[in-house]
């Protein structure tokens, strides 16, 4: 039985869930394009090639949001470039094309190896491990729809679709109030001679929120 396509190729373990998640490089919001310049047969870019070849996917797989782009043979030197935005906002939809709106960033790669390149990138356009966790925890907060409350997705349960609005701005049927449900018995007795316990609710929801 042929291997599938996803595990053919040199060292086809890069491609697997594992080892794209343990990638360590997750680059500021800022940071819209990543360029990567090398050549493929001069050693001075066999750092920068290694890196490549065990970094880049995670990197993509990493940051979604940034555009990573390869030059080969174009540089006699091998270097990568970073376009940071000027925009403080993190939507990227709004933003224009021009080169005007981004700062560039250079970072010599000339003889340094794989590991020096991926420290170097990770130190000083990556986001730090307290800066990682900050977000794992609020995104993982945002994602849960069991929590509510401050910097959650939803403030109050009422504010889900299907649940009861909050009393304080929809007031409940009464057959729903303890008030008369245990205290003005006659009171709600009165009411649902009027309309039954199935109406009124029918009416609740029609109500606006």
């Amino acid at each position: 039985m042929p291997a599938p396509m996803f595990m053919r190729g040199a060292a086809p373990w890069r491609n697997t869930l594992t080892y794209l998640e343990s990638g360590k490089i997750i680059f500021r919001p800022i940071v819209r394009i990543f360029t990567l310049n090398y050549t493929l047969d001069k050693p001075d870019s066999d750092g920068l090639r290694r890196f490549i070849f065990w970094h880049l996917a995670q990197i993509q797989y990493k940051n979604p949001n940034v555009q990573c782009v390869q030059f080969k043979n174009t540089t006699p030197t091998p270097f990568v470039s970073f376009y940071l935005s000027r925009s403080s906002s993190d939507d990227i939809e709004n933003e224009t094309n021009s080169d005007n709106d981004y700062d560039i960033v250079h970072m010599d790669c000339y003889k340094k190896t794989s590991n020096e390149i991926h420290d170097s990138i990770r130190r000083v356009m990556g986001k730090s491990e307290l800066q990682q966790r900050i977000d794992l925890e609020l995104t993982a907060r945002l994602e849960n729809p069991a929590n509510f409350g401050k910097d959650c997705a939803h403030y109050c349960m009422c504010l889900v679709y299907g649940q009861m609005s909050c009393p304080g701005r929809k007031v409940l049927p009464e057959h729903l109030r303890g008030k008369f449900a245990r205290y003005k018995i006659d009171e709600l007795d009165e009411m649902r001679k009027k309309i039954s316990d199935e109406e009124a609710l029918k009416e609740y929801w029609k109500r606006p929120f």
